[in-house]
C-alpha cells in the first residue's frame, strides 16, 4: 500500500482499460442544429420547399422556410439543453494524488488507473475507491443515490482479506465516482488512503449515465416517410407538373411542425415542473408519467417524515407492559442505555454534528449523559467506552453489531429487526411473549428494534474477527421503540392519486404489520378493508398466511380471496412466489398494497415485476436503498436536495411526496396537449391537401397571401400556443390516450376533417347556383402563372371557409378540462383565436384594400397587393370583378 504501483504498470493499465472520462463529446448549440437537419424528415420537408419554384411563389417559399426552420430549431434547441445537461454530470476535472513508485505524485484525473493508491481529499470523486486507511470520512451522495443525509465511510474490514471485493457487500467503505467527500479526516502520522477500483464508464456514475444515454426513445414515424412523395406521382397530362404538385400535395399532408409538437409540449411541462423545484433529467419520462397506473412509495422519509421520534426503551422483563411503556417517561434499563451509546455507525463531523442513519442518532441522543468522543470512543457519564471493531448495518440479516473495552470486559452489542434478533439469541432468553409484543407493536405504528449482548470471549484477533463469528448465541436484552410520524400531506396526496385511477402501493424494509398501519392511516388501505399477511415460507415451501388483525390462520389466496380484502406480504414470500410461480405473484401483487422486511433488492424485483407485465409503474422514495427501484420504474421521483441526481428522471428539491402528484398532472396535461397539437397537425394538412386536390381539379389556385397565412402563420400561432395550456388542478379518474393512430385520436381528427370537408362542399354548392357564377376557363399561359389563375371565385370560397377552419379547429383540440385547465386559461392561445377571428371575418364581411391581401372581396380600385407590391394590380379574371 505505501509503494503503490509502478509507472510501467500504471502505463500498462491504461492502455488496457482506457483513461478516466466518460466519453460524451461537448454538445454545442450549432452540432444540434445540424443532427436535426440532417435528418431524413427535414431532407424531405426542403424538397417540399423546392416545388415551390415552379409555382413562382417565392414569398410562400420563404414562409416555408420560416415555418421548416423554427421547427427544426425548436426540436435542436430542446435537444440541446438535454444534452448539456447530462454533459455537466459527465465531465471529469482536475488531479488527484497517487502513490508510485513509492512516491505521492499529483497526475491528471483522466490518468488515475483501477489499483492506484490514492489520497483521499474533499472534492467530488470521479472514481470508484474503497477506503484504506482513515479516521473519518465523510461523503454526500445524494447527487448519485439520492441519499438525503451525509454517509459516513470506514475502512475495509481486514477479516474480509480473504474475500474478492465487492462494491456492494463492502458499501459502507466504498466512495463512489459522481459523489462529493465533505471531510477526509486521517490519523496521526498518516493520510487518508483508498485503493481504486473502477474508471471511467465503469464506474457506479458511468453504469448510471449509460443506462441514460441507452435509453430507447420514441421513435417517431416521420423519419422513414421520406418515399411518401414517390406515391403521388400523375395527377395532370404533364408529366412534370404532375410531379411537382403531387410533390406539393404531400409535402402539406406531413406539416413541418408535426415532429415538434411532443417535444414543445414535453418542454413546457418540464419548464412548469422546474418552477416548482422538480428537476428532471430525462424529458421523455414526463409523457410516460401521463399513463402511469400504479404507484410504488418507500415508507420511511417519503410517507412518512425522515426523522424518528424516541418513545422507549424496554428490557426484557417491561415487555408486557406493552402500550403503556411507549407513552411514559420511564428511566432506561442502565445495560440499555451502553447498548443504545456503542451500537450504532454515528461519526462527528469537524463541528460536532452528528452524522448517520436517523434511528442511530435519534437512540444516541436519547442518552443524555453520551457523548461521541471521537470515531473509536464514546463517553457514557464518567465511563469512558472503547470501541474494538463496529459491523455497519446490512440490510439482508438486517443486523448492526460492536464490541467494546468495557473496563476489562469485552462485550458484544447486536441490534436489528425484532425478527433477526429471535432467531440469533439464544431461546431461553427471549420473553415467552416476545412474538406477541413486536407484532403489537407494529400493529400501532412502532418501529421497533430489538438489542441482544454477549461477552466476547474468542481468541482471534479482533481485527480478523467476522460478523458472522459475533452474532450468534445473543442474551436478549431488549427493545428500542421509534414513532415515525406521517407526513402532513401524504393522506391528501394518496386520496388524489386514488381519484386518479392510480393504485398505490408501499416497499418498506420495516415490518409489515407497520407498513399496514401507515397505509391504513395514509388511505392506500380503506379503513374497513381485512388484510391477509404472507408471513413466512416454511421448510416444505408453504406459504403461511394469516390474518393482521389477530394473527389467526387465514384461508390461501391463491385459491380465492375473500370479499372486502387485500394482501400484505413479505420480500421473502414475494420473491418465492415470483421463483416458482410468476403468475401468481403478479396476480396476487395487484392485490398486495404492503411489501414489507424488502431488501433494496426485493424493491427492485417487485417494481420491474411489475414492469415486465404491462404496467407503466412510479417509484417515489428518498434514496438510498430506493435508488434501485427508483431506476427500475418507468417514472422515478427522488426526494432529494441535489440537483444533478442521475438516480432518477425527477429530483424532488423540496422533499415533498405532492411532487408525485405535480409530475402526473403535468404528464397527462403534456400528452393531451401533444395530442391536441397532434390532431390540430394533421388535421391541417389534411385540410389543406383537400384544398390542393380541389384546386388541381379546377386548375385554380388561392393567391400568395392566402398561402402565406394558411401555410405559415395560422399553423404556427395555433401549433405553438395550443400546448401552453396549464396541467389540470386534480387528476381525473380516466389517462389520456397514447396512441396515435387509436380509435380516440383518429375518431378526433377524422370528425373535425369530416365537418370541414361537409362546409367545404356546402359553401362550393352554393357557389355553383349563383346565377352570376361562370367557371373561367384557363389557357396555357394563365395556368403557369398563379397571380392569373389565383383570381377565382372558387379560391375565395375556399378560403372564406377552409380559412377559418385552421382557427376554429384549434380552438375545438384547446378545449378540455380533464387532464389540462380550462380552455381560456390558455391565454396566449386565446389571444391569437380572436385576433385571427376578426382578421378572417372582417376580411370576408368587408371589401376594401384590407380584404385584398388575400385577393378577397377585392375590386379593381381596391386590388393592391398590400407589403408585396403597393401599386394597384387589377383583377384578372373577369368574371370575379
Amino acid at each position: 500500500m505505501q509503494h503503490g504501483l509502478s509507472s510501467q504498470e500504471a502505463t500498462r493499465r491504461l492502455g488496457v482499460v482506457g483513461p478516466n472520462v466518460l466519453d460524451l463529446k461537448k454538445p454545442t448549440i450549432l452540432g444540434s442544429i445540424v443532427r436535426e437537419f440532417s435528418k431524413p424528415f427535414y431532407l424531405y420537408q426542403n424538397f417540399m420547399v423546392w416545388t415551390w419554384g415552379p409555382y413562382w411563389y417565392y414569398y410562400m417559399a420563404i414562409v416555408q422556410t420560416v415555418v421548416r426552420v423554427t421547427g427544426g430549431m425548436v426540436v435542436a434547441i430542446f435537444q440541446y439543453m438535454g444534452d448539456m445537461n447530462l454533459y455537466q454530470l459527465m465531465v471529469v476535472d482536475g488531479t488527484a494524488e497517487v502513490i508510485r513508485d513509492g512516491e505521492l505524485m499529483t497526475v491528471d484525473q483522466t490518468d488515475v488507473v483501477p489499483g492506484d493508491i490514492v489520497r483521499v481529499t474533499p472534492g467530488l470523486a470521479y472514481f470508484d475507491m474503497a477506503i484504506l486507511k482513515s479516521e473519518r470520512v465523510l461523503v454526500d451522495e445524494s447527487a448519485l443515490t439520492g441519499e438525503v443525509h451525509p454517509v459516513a465511510k470506514i475502512p475495509l474490514d481486514p477479516a474480509n482479506s480473504m474475500l474478492v471485493y465487492n462494491n456492494k457487500t463492502c458499501k459502507s467503505s466504498t466512495v463512489s465516482a459522481g459523489t462529493t467527500v465533505l471531510e477526509s479526516v486521517g490519523g496521526d502520522g498518516y493520510d487518508v488512503l483508498a485503493i481504486v477500483t473502477q474508471t471511467g464508464s465503469f464506474t457506479a456514475k458511468g453504469e448510471l449515465l449509460s443506462d441514460v444515454l441507452s435509453y430507447e426513445r420514441h421513435q417517431f414515424k416521420f423519419d422513414t416517410e421520406v418515399k411518401l412523395v414517390l406515391v403521388l406521382h400523375f395527377i395532370e397530362d404533364h408529366w412534370v407538373y404532375a410531379w411537382f404538385y403531387a410533390a406539393f400535395v404531400a409535402g402539406t399532408c406531413l406539416p413541418p411542425l408535426l415532429p415538434t409538437v411532443f417535444v414543445v409540449s414535453v418542454g413546457i411541462s418540464c419548464k412548469r415542473l422546474q418552477a416548482q423545484r422538480i428537476t428532471c433529467t430525462d424529458s421523455t419520462g414526463i409523457l410516460v408519467a401521463g399513463k402511469v397506473k400504479k404507484a410504488f412509495f418507500d415508507k420511511t422519509g417519503t410517507l412518512t417524515e425522515q426523522g424518528l421520534s424516541f418513545v422507549s426503551a424496554q428490557k426484557s422483563d417491561e415487555l408486557s407492559k406493552y402500550a403503556k411503556n411507549l407513552s411514559e417517561d420511564v428511566q432506561i434499563d442502565p445495560i440499555l442505555q451502553v447498548g443504545l451509546s456503542v451500537c450504532h455507525t454515528l461519526t462527528s463531523t469537524a463541528s460536532g454534528e452528528l452524522v448517520g442513519p436517523a434511528v442511530d442518532r435519534m437512540g444516541f441522543s436519547a442518552i443524555r449523559s453520551a457523548r461521541l468522543l471521537d470515531e473509536h470512543t464514546v463517553r457514557l457519564g464518567d465511563e469512558t467506552i472503547k470501541y474494538l471493531k463496529r459491523f455497519e448495518f446490512d440490510h439482508h440479516t438486517m443486523t448492526q453489531s460492536v464490541i467494546i473495552q468495557r473496563g476489562a470486559e469485552k462485550i458484544i452489542f447486536v441490534k436489528g429487526s425484532s425478527e433477526a434478533i429471535s432467531k440469533l439469541c439464544v431461546p431461553s432468553s427471549l420473553p415467552s411473549d416476545f412474538s406477541d409484543y413486536a407484532r403489537y407493536c407494529a400493529r400501532n405504528g412502532i418501529y421497533q428494534l430489538a438489542v441482544a449482548r454477549s461477552t466476547y470471549t474468542e481468541i482471534k484477533e479482533i481485527n480478523n474477527v467476522r460478523r458472522s463469528d459475533i452474532e450468534r448465541d445473543l442474551i436478549f436484552t431488549g427493545c428500542i421503540n421509534f414513532q415515525n410520524a406521517m407526513k402532513q400531506e401524504t393522506p391528501a396526496v394518496i386520496s388524489e392519486l386514488q381519484e386518479g385511477n392510480v393504485e398505490s402501493a408501499i416497499l418498506t424494509g420495516d415490518n409489515v404489520l407497520t407498513g399496514i398501519y401507515i397505509a391504513k392511516k395514509s388511505g392506500i388501505i380503506g379503513p374497513n378493508k381485512n388484510v391477509i399477511i404472507g408471513t413466512t415460507v416454511s421448510n416444505d415451501d408453504v406459504i403461511e398466511w394469516v390474518n393482521a388483525s389477530d394473527d389467526s390462520e387465514a384461508g390461501d389466496p391463491l385459491v380465492s380471496i375473500p370479499e372486502n380484502t387485500v394482501l400484505a406480504m413479505t420480500g421473502e414470500v414475494w420473491n418465492h412466489l415470483l421463483r416458482y410461480d410468476p403468475k401468481s405473484a403478479i396476480a396476487l401483487g395487484n392485490q398486495t398494497f404492503v411489501f414489507g422486511r424488502c431488501t433494496p433488492n426485493d424493491k427492485v424485483s417487485v417494481v420491474s415485476t411489475f414492469v415486465k407485465y404491462g404496467d407503466i409503474t412510479l417509484m417515489c422514495g428518498d434514496g438510498g436503498n430506493d435508488c434501485g427501484a427508483l431506476k427500475a420504474a418507468h417514472v422515478g421521483i427522488a426526494l432529494s436536495d441535489a440537483e444533478a441526481s442521475v438516480v432518477a428522471p425527477f429530483t424532488s428539491l423540496d422533499k415533498t411526496i405532492t411532487s408525485v402528484t405535480e409530475v402526473l398532472k403535468e404528464g397527462r396535461c403534456a400528452l393531451a396537449s401533444a395530442f391536441a397539437s397532434y390532431k390540430y397537425m394533421i388535421m391541417y394538412g389534411q385540410v389543406e391537401s383537400i384544398n390542393q386536390v380541389v384546386n388541381a381539379y379546377f386548375s385554380i389556385s388561392f393567391s400568395e397571401w392566402c398561402w402565406v397565412f394558411m401555410d405559415g402563420i395560422w399553423p404556427i400561432t395555433m401549433a405553438f400556443s395550443l400546448p401552453l395550456s396549464k396541467a389540470a388542478k386534480a387528476l381525473s379518474p380516466k389517462r389520456p390516450t397514447a396512441s396515435i393512430i387509436g380509435p380516440h385520436t383518429l375518431s378526433s381528427a377524422c370528425g373535425v376533417l369530416a365537418i370541414n370537408f361537409l362546409f367545404l362542399v356546402i359553401g362550393l354548392a352554393f357557389l355553383w347556383n349563383q346565377d352570376w357564377f361562370q367557371c373561367r376557363m384557363w389557357d396555357s399561359n394563365d395556368v403557369s402563372n398563379v397571380n392569373t389563375i389565383g383570381d377565382n371565385y372558387e379560391t375565395a370560397v375556399i378560403f372564406v371557409i377552409t380559412g377559418y377552419q385552421y382557427i376554429s379547429s384549434a380552438a375545438a383540440y384547446n378545449f378540455g378540462y380533464t387532464y389540462r385547465a380550462s380552455w381560456f386559461k390558455n391565454y396566449i392561445f386565446v389571444f391569437f383565436f380572436l385576433v385571427w377571428t376578426a382578421v378572417q371575418f372582417s376580411a370576408t364581411m368587408t371589401a376594401n384594400k384590407f380584404s385584398c391581401i388575400w385577393r378577397l372581396n377585392c375590386t379593381n380600385d381596391n386590388a393592391t397587393r398590400f407589403i408585396v407590391y403597393p401599386d394597384p394590380q387589377p383583377i384578372f379574371n373577369n368574371f370575379n370583378t
